[in-house]
């Protein structure tokens, strides 16, 4: 007997039939829909910890540089005032060409044109945060962290009398901190470097016209430690930042800042960025990156770096993470009570 399949019914035992055609794109649309969250966790996931590595290296870097300096951060100090003796050029801070341009490869170096009449600044590699957008630098140096900070003009005899910080009398943050070296005491809670806005725009453009986007030198200047890190719908009244994160003036708005100009950042810290959050860049809801006087790296949650009391308007450090080390005095002198046991 002959049990073998004429040709034309062998091809219809291979074809699919529609309802296992259409069982076969629905596993395979499932399978996507379990993975595609995954995958951006696990993208995620991996641009903080490259974040976390760069920081470490910058960190890295500032403590090679302070053990070649009595155990002293770089200077952030600016104006026209201030003239760097290497160059003539103004301003001396951490991240000039001049200072950690000397302990860290130079990858964007579009910050300023060669005839401005500022110091260059490093940019690019390690500067950047993988979710900041065209990031130039990610990250400043605590204030707090200087050598110094503040100066004081002598026009009889031309020179500057320069204080550390919190040391300035004629100052607004007058003793609102504690300036510490690379040897202060609890060194695995004091605030190294930290995520900050990309506030200044690239003098120069590349090829085709795109700019990146630079930090400041420092952060936590001006208010209260708790303050300075977020929630504070006041913000920080920054003098420098006014018009710049709203774009107003000459100045154009950064691409992390949106495009609603009448919103401004409630801290120096932006917690977008871990993890990456397009619709509100000035939502106090993330964890940041922090690296330490010690050298490690680590996020915190807003809950974890200060409590915010909207009825009395008080935005009071947990300590966890220290500007400096008179934190928690400087705040119940201000705030005029003892924290709560």
């Amino acid at each position: 007997m002959n049990t073998s399949l004429s040709p034309a019914d062998r091809r219809l035992s291979r074809a699919f039939t529609l309802i296992e055609l259409l069982v076969v794109i629905a596993i395979i649309a499932l399978l996507i829909g379990i993975l595609l969250p995954a995958l951006g966790r696990a993208r995620d996931t991996a641009r903080d910890v490259l974040c976390k590595t760069n920081m470490r290296q910058v960190a890295t870097a500032l403590t090679v540089y302070a053990n070649d300096y009595k155990d002293a951060y770089p200077t952030n100090i600016g104006g026209q005032f201030v003239i760097d003796p290497e160059n003539d050029k103004q301003n001396m801070t951490w991240h000039d060409v001049n200072r950690i341009g000397r302990y860290l490869p130079q990858g964007d170096f579009k910050n300023l044109s060669v005839n401005n009449a500022q110091n260059p600044t490093v940019g690019g590699t390690v500067m950047t945060c993988p979710n900041h957008p065209d990031a130039g630098r990610s990250y400043a140096m605590n204030y707090w962290a200087s050598s110094a900070a503040e100066y004081r003009p002598n026009f009889n005899t031309g020179t500057l009398q320069l204080f550390k910080p919190g040391r300035n009398p004629d100052a607004s943050n007058f003793q609102f901190g504690e300036p510490f070296k690379s040897t202060v005491d609890r060194a695995a809670s004091v605030l190294l470097i930290g995520e900050a806005w990309g506030l200044w725009t690239s003098e120069i453009t590349d090829d085709i016209g795109e700019r990146t986007w630079f930090t400041a030198a420092s952060i936590g200047r001006l208010g209260l430690p708790g303050e300075r890190f977020g929630g504070n719908p006041e913000g920080i009244n920054e003098e420098t930042w006014e018009g710049t994160w709203r774009g107003n003036g000459n100045f154009p708005r950064a691409p992390e800042m949106g495009s609603d100009t009448s919103a401004t950042p409630e801290g120096y810290v932006p917690f977008y960025r871990h993890p990456r959050r397009t619709d509100d860049p000035f939502k106090v809801d993330g964890q940041p990156n922090f690296a330490f006087v010690d050298g490690h790296v680590s996020s915190y949650s807003p809950a974890e770096l200060f409590n915010r009391d909207d009825n009395a308007m008080e935005y009071r450090s947990t300590y966890r993470v220290l500007w400096s080390v008179l934190d928690e005095r400087v705040e119940n002198r201000e705030l005029g009570y003892q924290r709560a046991p």
